[in-house]
């Protein structure tokens, strides 16, 4: 009884066996199937972008910027810079491929389009635009344009950025054609050929083609206002009081002397100057070429100087002394000595004299002083007056 039950479940486990290699079966090909539909759904990139523009110069990275909206990139390279052979170094969006290829130099001399095609054949097109501007905002000549003498040409100070124009009295400042030429690519505010009023000091503004800009300031300063500055005709135009007077030298041509024995009294060599034109609470120069024969040490006594005082529709209470200008060198040795002084409101002239210095308690004993390269100038600042005598005095 025993062994008939144990052949029946035998025989129904060998039932189920047999199915196991089938169903087994069954279920491998059903994973099969899945597997390839997985591979079915595996995506490609869509993305086509250009995530780093660089071009290399000498070393140095220049970094494009990139309007990923617009589709557009922009750089600027170094003035000069060969925009016909370019090899820019690209970073683009994974798996994408680029049109013109990348390593090969392309010409930049107008703006270039550049394709970018996805992993998924997605396209998408960058206008790239390359310069090489001018940085440079300079005015390299600025002239008066004169109809009735010849043309006035200023003297550019680029350090200042200040330009000098020596004008003459009769000039009217009012309404001056101003040509000029500036950096290549540079505009200028006023525009070259503009009628101006150099009344007082005038600023233009030069931009540069990249965009810089830097700003001049064009101011006047007049001519020489002594008369017969050389003392020529035996100092014509000039007033000599005491043992003074005009005489020739080998190096020097015309110079002015001025002799003082004891018991003079200030002998000296004057002039009156009236101005061209209003230059209330301007400033003027004095200027001179000094020296002397002999000189008292620890003293002034016997050194040249230079002195004046304003004239003005003001009381003599208001004039302004201008002087603190002397020579302070040895004996025979020239010095330049000069001073800028601000001018009242309503001056209109200046009386100027030339003299020999006398400390009280020592005498005069004849010796003789001399003067040369004499200048009264009229300037819109004392700076303007410092940069002529720097740059522009004896030059």
């Amino acid at each position: 009884m025993l062994i008939a039950i144990f052949n029946i479940y035998t025989k129904k486990e060998m039932k189920r066996i047999k199915l196991f290699p089938v169903l087994a079966t069954l279920l491998f090909l059903a994973n099969a199937c899945n597997s390839d539909n997985a591979v079915e759904e595996i995506k490609l990139n869509n993305e086509n972008t250009i995530k780093s523009f660089v071009v290399t110069i000498n070393s140095v990275d220049y970094t494009a910027e990139i309007d990923q909206e617009n589709n557009t990139i922009n750089l600027s390279l170094p003035y000069g810079t060969d925009l016909t052979q370019i090899s820019p170094n690209i970073i683009t969006s994974e798996n994408a491929s680029i049109i013109p290829a990348l390593g090969v130099a392309q010409s930049f001399q107008s703006p270039k389009t550049y394709t970018i095609t996805a992993e998924n054949g997605d396209i998408r097109k960058y206008t790239i635009t390359i310069i090489a501007p001018n940085d440079e905002s300079k005015i390299l000549s600025l002239v008066i344009d004169n109809k009735d003498s010849e043309n006035i040409i200023g003297f550019i100070d680029e350090e200042s950025k200040s330009i000098l124009l020596e004008v003459p009295n009769p000039l009217e400042l009012s309404a001056l054609k101003i040509n000029l030429t500036v950096s290549e690519n540079a505009t200028s505010e006023p525009s070259s050929g503009s009628i101006v009023d150099l009344s007082n000091s005038l600023t233009y503004k030069i931009t540069a083609e990249n965009g810089v800009s830097s700003q001049y300031r064009i101011v006047t300063y007049t001519t020489n206002q002594l008369a017969n500055p050389n003392g020529n005709n035996s100092g014509d135009g000039w007033s000599f009081d005491g043992n003074s007077g005009v005489e020739l030298t080998f190096d020097f041509g015309n110079i002015f002397y001025v002799v003082a024995n004891d018991g003079d009294f200030s002998p000296n060599i004057n002039q009156t100057i009236t101005f061209p034109r209003d230059y209330s609470e301007k400033y003027i120069l004095f200027i001179g070429n000094l020296t002397t024969e002999k000189v008292v040490e620890g003293s002034i006594t016997r050194h040249p100087y230079l002195w004046a005082y304003q004239i003005g529709n003001f009381s003599q209470d208001d004039w302004i002394y201008m002087q603190g200008m002397s020579h302070t060198e040895g004996e025979n040795v020239w010095q330049i000595v000069y001073g800028t002084h601000q001018l009242l409101p309503n001056a209109t002239g200046t009386h100027f004299k030339i003299a020999q210095a006398l400390k009280k308690g020592d005498p005069y004993d004849g010796t003789k002083s001399k003067y040369r390269d004499l200048e009264v100038r009229l300037f819109e600042s004392s700076a303007d007056a410092e940069i002529y005598v720097a740059k522009l005095y004896q030059k």
